[in-house]
């Protein structure tokens, strides 16, 4: 199973211009790192597992990030008998 090692950020400004009028919205780029495994053959026929990292990276609005920690939340309350 894939574990979560970190979680980082980037954050950018997205221009608006609006009626002549120019705005700057937040977003923030999130950064997933999850162990991965690796494996390889060696020479001698056998199986090595390595360690490895994937990432996953999606970007959110403020808006966006507030409803991502929101349903977080709500996941790590849910009883078994919810899922599905």
């Amino acid at each position: 199973m894939n574990s979560l090692i970190s979680i980082r950020t980037n954050i950018f400004y997205n221009k608006e211009v609006k009626e002549g009028e120019e705005t700057y919205n937040r977003h923030q780029e999130l950064i997933m790192l999850v162990d991965k495994p690796k494996y390889t053959y060696s020479n001698e026929g056998e199986i090595v597992r390595e360690r490895g990292l994937e990432e996953l990276r999606f970007t959110v609005s403020e808006k966006g990030f507030e409803q991502l920690i929101e349903m977080l939340e709500k996941m790590k309350e849910v009883e078994p008998d919810e899922l599905g």
